[in-house]
């Protein structure tokens, strides 16, 4: 019986080897390139280098050979499969969000807390503070820390003290004990809130990440208000100290998960890897991955690396206004920790609502808006793509912004709606439109400036993210200490408008304030915030001197 063959599977075959081929005969035209530039004698150690997915990259005066990734390297994170890439990409961005839940679920028990331990409503808030604080520090360290050893070990050590941390607060004898663990808890946990931008940067080229940033940004801004509504029912029915013995199962659970599925990410420590291999397998003391001897350097660690992060911040421009706004809009989202029990809640001229899981889900809002906006996503990736497309292929990287330009309105317009429906005469359903709405220019802005330091900070983005959210966090972390007093003397109605207009004057910092809030709202001209200035200039904001350095 004669079988004649699939042509289907003819041409898969066929288109396999064909790809096969072409792979192939790229890494042999880039290596005999090098070997024209770079003489290596021995034949077979060059053999073996290709067979490596080695490229040398430059050789030193004393015969060391500094060897580089090879195109289709199977170990380079960017050659590995899409669904593989973006699964570590969701993976990475869950840790995130799961993080700031436990920043802001904390807030459900203050009132609990402050009763048990018998302290005023400023003390029980120190919890919110003090975990906010430890989250501006440790990014400072973590970052440049996961730079120099590779993600994983730092995932996995501050993940686990995150996850121990938990079981002081589920059974603390005093308020001494909450507030001195909440700031232990916040510093060991804040790794993923930089680290991930870090990830999609090992993953993804600077004009293909757009969407894995836009994941990254979805955890970022849907966290804190996802706490609350995650909160608000635990802590109602079995009390603050379960609330901590559901998140340490939790974050328990997702150690192992990391152990298991989060791999090594960062190019530079998966290549001292190989070539600690190519240095037993050939016997050569000489081979290196590129940098890898610059660790070796007396000091490095402490004046260059944990050093990165306060050099971004204070030298570049794009580092500290990032920070600025990212400061101004995460501070109004922990106000809103105080204002929605105000709006929803009984006893403050509200709608009167005594459930407090009820209450919480109204901060759902947000979490709307914010998955609203990662739809229109694609939107904004196809105005980057035309945009680059016009400047002959080469990335622009002020084209992030694009979207921004539109969710700048929603940020003062969601405040206004909420801030003047916010009476129980009026539906309720009116103020949560308006968060909804400021929901969807925050994911917006947040996304935008997340894309813009993840690209224009490569392969230090991740020290460069832990320099914007320090300022951010120390922001949010002032913010809620004085939110009660200022609610208990301006009506909800009136305080928002302020920030709303806030939300415009950091555009314009030198406009006049109108001179009542009703006004305000007339006078305000929705505009970007000032890292948007850079459109006007296109591509000066990469000619930073210590950004150009990165590329």
């Amino acid at each position: 019986m004669t079988h004649t063959a699939d042509p289907t599977t003819t041409s898969q075959t066929n288109s396999s080897n064909t790809h096969l081929d072409a792979h192939q005969l790229a890494v042999e035209k880039e290596q005999r390139k090098v070997e024209e530039e770079i003489r290596i004698d021995d034949i077979g150690l060059g053999t073996m280098l290709r067979d490596s997915y080695a490229i040398v990259a430059r050789k030193g005066e004393d015969g060391s050979l500094y060897i580089r990734s090879a195109p289709g390297d199977p170990s380079s994170p960017r050659d590995w499969p899409k669904w593989k890439r973006y699964g570590i990409v969701l993976l990475a961005s869950f840790l995130n969000n799961l993080v700031t839940i436990g920043v802001s679920s904390y807030s459900t028990g203050t009132t609990e807390i402050a009763s048990e331990f018998n302290v005023s409503a400023e003390v029980a808030i120190l919890g919110l503070t003090l975990f906010i604080l430890g989250f501006a520090l440790g990014p400072l360290f973590l970052a440049p820390l996961s730079e120099f050893f590779g993600r994983r070990p730092v995932y996995l050590i501050s993940w686990f003290l995150f996850t121990v941390f938990q079981i002081p607060l589920a059974v603390p004898p005093n308020i001494a004990t909450i507030l001195v663990f909440r700031f232990l808890q916040g510093f060991t946990g804040a790794a993923p809130l930089c680290n991930t931008g870090g990830v999609v940067h090992d993953l993804f080229s600077r004009d293909g990440g757009g969407i894995a940033v836009g994941i990254y940004g979805l955890s970022s801004t849907s966290g804190p208000p996802l706490g609350n509504a995650f909160g608000g029912y635990i802590v109602q029915t079995l009390g603050f100290r379960y609330l901590y013995w559901i998140q340490l199962a939790i974050f328990g659970g997702f150690w192992f998960i990391i152990y298991f599925c989060l791999p090594e990410t960062r190019d530079t420590i998966i290549m001292m890897k190989k070539a600690k291999a190519l240095r037993e397998i050939t016997g050569n003391p000489k081979i290196y991955a590129l940098h890898e001897q610059d660790r070796e350097e007396p000091g490095r660690l402490w004046k260059v690396s944990l050093a990165r992060p306060i050099v971004f911040l204070v030298k570049e421009p794009i580092t500290y206004l990032s920070a600025a706004i990212n400061g101004l809009t995460f501070g109004i989202i922990f106000l809103a920790n105080q204002a929605f029990p105000l709006i929803f809640g009984a006893g403050n001229g509200g709608h009167n609502w005594t459930h407090v899981g009820a209450i919480n889900l109204t901060y759902l809002s947000f979490v709307v808006g914010a998955l609203i906006g990662f739809g229109l996503q694609p939107i904004q990736e196809r105005f980057y793509a035309n945009a680059t497309a016009r400047n002959g292929g080469k990335s622009v990287p002020e084209a992030r912004f694009y979207s921004s330009l539109f969710g700048i309105w929603l940020l003062p317009i969601g405040l206004f709606l909420a801030a003047w429906t916010s009476f129980p005469s009026i539906n309720f359903m009116a103020p949560i439109v308006g968060f909804t709405l400021f929901g969807i220019g925050f994911y917006m802005i947040i996304t935008a400036i997340l894309n813009y330091i993840v690209d224009g900070y490569g392969h230090y983005s991740a020290s460069a993210l832990g320099a914007v959210v320090f300022i951010r966090n120390l922001v949010a972390c002032v913010f809620p200490l004085f939110s009660d007093q200022m609610f208990a003397k301006v009506r909800a109605f009136l305080f928002w408008p302020l920030f709303a207009s806030s939300a415009d004057q950091t555009a314009h910092p030198a406009r006049k304030p109108m001179g009542n809030n009703f006004g305000r709202f007339f006078g305000l001209s929705p505009s970007p915030h000032p890292l948007l200035s850079i459109l006007q200039r296109p591509n000066d904001s990469f000619q930073q001197p210590l950004l150009q350095r990165t590329l």
